[in-house]
């Protein structure tokens, strides 16, 4: 099966400057966040703690030019016309990985992620993309969960289908937004600048996963929290349909 079938120009050009923007972003602000509690600290660290913020700067640099290196592979296939290829991976590492980039965030908000995914459960997928996919979500699963909420990410199979579901406990959405947020770059729904950011991720997120003959969809409910959900083939005869 190959990636769906557009030049490698604008429309896929515009979508990967997105997701550097997106993406790269937040370690950049874990960086800066990092550095500033390093110099606005009136008290000296100790060993152990210094070494504490290093293993932090070091995680991030490398998950950051990780993402990079990805991203750049990505491309070049998708340039190349190279065939899209899913490999197996730890779904629940993957998901740790992911949330890699908010734990200092999630951290100083007193933020708990509970990760329900079995330690044996493997999902067949093009990385870079469920990864980018993976992190939208937990992004906005944070930064709309009240301080000291719980995000809870869980699977279900059925039928040859993976379906990760990640439930927060914020404020949610209206009918109105569930129903636009992943349409947001082509429709130019005027939403609160927060959802808006969200949509024209969730819209490209839409498009990875559509490359991975899956779906991703989202259902809310107000003052109560929102369960964002990705379905995508784990049967051979699934992964190369169309």
């Amino acid at each position: 099966m190959k990636l769906q079938t557009t030049t490698v120009s604008e429309k896929f050009n515009d979508m990967l400057i997105s997701v550097l923007a997106h993406d790269l972003r937040q370690p950049f602000a874990s960086l800066i966040a990092i550095a500033d509690m390093v110099k606005q600290s009136r008290r000296t660290f100790t060993d152990a703690e210094l070494h504490e913020i290093f293993e932090a700067v070091h995680y991030t640099s490398s998950v950051s030019i990780e993402l990079l290196n990805g991203l750049l592979c990505l491309y070049k296939s998708k340039k190349d016309g190279i065939d899209y290829k899913a490999q197996s991976f730890s779904l629940a590492n993957m998901i740790t990985e992911a949330n890699s980039l908010y734990v200092h965030e999630q951290m100083n908000r007193g933020i708990t992620v509970q990760n329900f995914i079995p330690d044996s459960q493997v999902v067949f997928a093009q990385k870079e993309m469920l990864q980018f996919i993976n992190r939208n979500i937990l992004s906005n699963a944070t930064k709309h969960s009240p301080a000291g909420g719980v995000i809870e990410v869980t699977c279900t199979t059925n039928n040859g289908w993976l379906t990760v579901a990640f439930r927060d406990h914020g404020k949610g959405m209206t009918s109105e937004q569930i129903r636009s947020l992943f349409a947001v770059h082509e429709t130019g729904t005027s939403f609160p600048h927060q959802l808006k950011g969200a949509g024209v991720a969730m819209s490209i997120c839409k498009d990875m996963i559509n490359g991975m003959n899956g779906r991703i969809w989202a259902k809310s409910i107000h003052d109560k929290g929102t369960v964002f959900y990705y379905s995508i083939p784990q049967d051979i005869l699934l992964l190369h349909e169309n």
